[in-house]
């Protein structure tokens, strides 16, 4: 119905199709639901950020982790709840190609920045006498840059391939824009596009994992050899949060990679599946690490406590 022929300069999102009662509640679901991302992660970075003693390596590849998480949130959900209220959802291109980046650096950087806090945590509890040798700031710096910067360059250059093809429609079959539902959009050939998409879903969610087998495989040996359980027990406990993290993103952005490969797949799952990669790990990311890192909840617990005491 939305399909044009052409060269138009706007898009149409397909979104979820709701009856007109359940427009107001679902807004109101979906903004608690930002509300709760951004304060809860705005929270957790500002705690590390005016607490000198959290600004270890691990903090600062945390806050690096909840930068993907609000990019992330917020290229979605503002514009899904406006969305709930019209019926022909159009967007121009200017704003979905910054939509579907802002989505890709969420995906790819926070893959490469869970896998250097795995090499972060592999030193801390394999090689503690090192860590500071090895994890200077210099160091956490450059991880950082190269997460970023890595990513950058991996989508710039995904939506460039993608930018360039004619466009014959319109319709973005999916709520938001990302490149895999805007390149089947044009009229030739986009076996390339697909391709090296596939290409870079494989080498980030290859390289993440791959980084994370080994370091946990090498961290849960030394810590079976360990025979203090203090040590063991506080080493698992770091590493859980991290873990519990990784799984959660890792399962949900895999399912949406591989849902729009197969089109028998109901595209409404498909579509709920993909928003739920881009809301749930910013929500629950702050809360995980907030709750398993002592030094972070011990430092929001002595804040709340002085409040009260002061009040």
């Amino acid at each position: 119905m939305y399909n044009v022929v052409g060269n138009t300069s706007d898009f149409i999102l397909e979104g979820f199709f709701f009856s007109p009662e359940a427009r107001v509640p679902l807004f109101l679901i979906t903004f608690f639901g930002y509300m709760i991302i951004v304060f809860v992660n705005t929270t957790l970075f500002l705690v590390i950020v005016f607490h000198a003693h959290l600004h270890g390596p691990m903090y600062v590849m945390l806050c690096n982790l909840i930068m993907c998480d609000v990019i992330g949130s917020s290229a979605v959900m503002p514009r899904l709840m406006s969305d709930f209220f019209v019926d022909v959802k159009v967007i121009s291109f200017v704003a979905c190609i910054i939509q579907a980046f802002c989505i890709h650096m969420y995906n790819l950087a926070g893959q490469l920045v869970l896998a250097a806090m795995a090499l972060d945590r592999y030193v801390a509890i394999c090689n503690p006498l090192r860590y500071s040798a090895i994890m200077t700031p210099r160091m956490v710096v450059n991880l950082c840059s190269m997460a970023w910067g890595g990513a950058f360059i991996i989508v710039v250059t995904l939506l460039s391939i993608t930018i360039r093809l004619p466009k014959c429609k319109s319709l973005v079959l999916h709520a938001y824009c990302f490149n895999a539902a805007l390149f089947v959009l044009a009229c030739g050939d986009y076996s390339v596009n697909n391709i090296y998409g596939l290409l870079i879903a494989y080498f980030a969610s290859t390289l993440s994992f791959s980084a994370i087998a080994f370091t946990y495989t090498k961290i849960l040996m030394t810590c079976f050899f360990k025979s203090q359980a203090n040590a063991k027990s506080k080493a698992l406990q770091t590493c859980a949060s991290h873990l519990t993290v990784y799984v959660l993103f890792a399962t949900s952005l895999l399912f949406s990679i591989m849902a729009l490969r197969f089109p028998s797949i109901n595209p409404t799952l498909t579509k709920i599946f993909g928003t739920v990669m881009i809301t749930v790990p910013p929500c629950l990311n702050p809360l995980i690490y907030g709750i398993n890192t002592k030094e972070i909840r011990n430092t929001i617990l002595k804040y709340f406590k002085k409040k009260l005491e002061l009040s």
